[in-house]
């Protein structure tokens, strides 16, 4: 029980990322290592994800005023908001909703289409059972 009390109160206090950060400080400047590989064998000794001890670096990093290169935003994604505020609805959200507008009605001309078929075929279809009765 005394370890579970200990593991939240060291995770709590943001300890977990500052000995990741002097970890990989340490292999950094003493064994010549780079980063990523630094990243790498603590991931494999601790059992943590890779992504999760960079994150961790990086996190405190940028805490401790680290001059690091400025993030790349991933393709495809909004840029970030802040905590509260809303994503400024732009053109491009109306540009792909009305592609959407507009393959809906597509499909649903498509549809009646169909439809129009069927009913025809229906029909014919009844007035065949009308002359076989007929017979």
């Amino acid at each position: 029980m005394a370890t579970k009390t200990k593991v939240k109160t060291r995770a709590r206090t943001g300890q977990i990322g500052k000995e990741i950060f002097e970890q990989v400080e340490h292999m950094v400047g003493e064994q010549k290592l780079s980063r990523t590989e630094a990243f790498q064998r603590i991931s494999e000794k601790t059992g943590r994800r890779f992504g999760t001890v960079a994150a961790n670096y990086y996190r405190v990093a940028r805490q401790r005023g680290a001059k690091l290169a400025p993030r790349r935003r991933r393709p495809g994604r909004p840029p970030a908001v802040k905590q509260g505020v809303r994503a400024p609805q732009g053109k491009q959200t109306l540009t792909r909703a009305l592609a959407v507008v507009h393959e809906l009605t597509s499909l649903l001309r498509q549809q009646e289409a169909e439809f129009a078929k069927l009913r025809q075929e229906n029909d014919r279809l009844a007035e065949i059972r009308r002359l076989i009765g007929r017979l």
